[in-house]
């Protein structure tokens, strides 16, 4: 007996590996939704009615996937984090390829990184991620104060180190969130090179000031997109 054909509107089962990539793009979908809703109308104010209505979708389907506003917004800043990371696993070859990177990742996941850089401190549910955002850019500036050689241990390094990383943190994070907001792609370059130029002169006077052993030269700025 001929094996009968299945039914136009018969719904064949995915392999596993394709629910699951099926599942993660859905997931990602629906968190960039979330970001542009709270960015609009604020991490307090917003509902999970506003992006279930904003992605099309009823509450069911949204809290199958986040089970609370909570648990979206910690998604969406805990992927923030995951693209700026993943940018780091390159050696430094120059001023500006660092922050190449970052301004990459950061635009691809636009509202995510404003959200966190913004607002992370606002509210002490988030503010883990913002502290490892700050985290991440203090161990990139800390190692470029003694690059090429390895910072020494907590206790072997200056008093006066944390006041000196703590302003360069926050300026590294809000200009980069600045430009990712209103910046002119065609113009990341001439971003870029101001950016590394402010790196430049805050290195040179922190190592003196510090009283570090840190060699003088003139690295270049990069223009191969490494990773500082």
């Amino acid at each position: 007996m001929p094996k009968p054909y299945a039914a136009a509107n018969d719904e064949l089962p995915l392999p596993p590996a394709s629910r699951e990539a099926r599942e993660a793009e859905r997931r990602e979908q629906f968190m960039r939704v979330a970001a542009a809703v709270f960015r609009r109308h604020g991490l307090g104010r917003a509902t999970m009615d506003q992006v279930a209505g904003a992605a099309g979708v009823t509450k069911v389907v949204l809290y199958r996937r986040f089970p609370s506003k909570d648990a979206l917004i910690a998604a969406i800043f805990g992927e923030t984090l995951r693209r700026l990371n993943a940018q780091d696993a390159r050696p430094w070859t120059g001023y500006g390829g660092g922050m190449r990177r970052s301004l990459a990742a950061a635009r691809s996941f636009e509202d995510g990184f404003i959200l966190l850089v913004r607002h992370g401190d606002q509210h002490a549910e988030y503010r883990t991620f913002y502290e490892a955002l700050r985290h991440r850019v203090g161990g990139r500036l800390r190692g470029l104060l003694w690059y090429p050689g390895r910072p020494p241990p907590r206790s072997q390094r200056p008093e006066l180190l944390d006041l000196s990383l703590e302003p360069m943190i926050s300026f590294c994070n809000d200009c980069l969130a600045y430009w990712v907001e209103h910046g002119d792609p065609a113009k990341d370059e001439q971003f870029l090179r101001w950016h590394g130029q402010m790196i430049r002169a805050w290195r040179h006077n922190a190592a003196e000031l510090l009283n570090l052993d840190s060699p003088e030269q003139e690295w270049p700025f990069d223009t191969e997109g490494g990773l500082s």
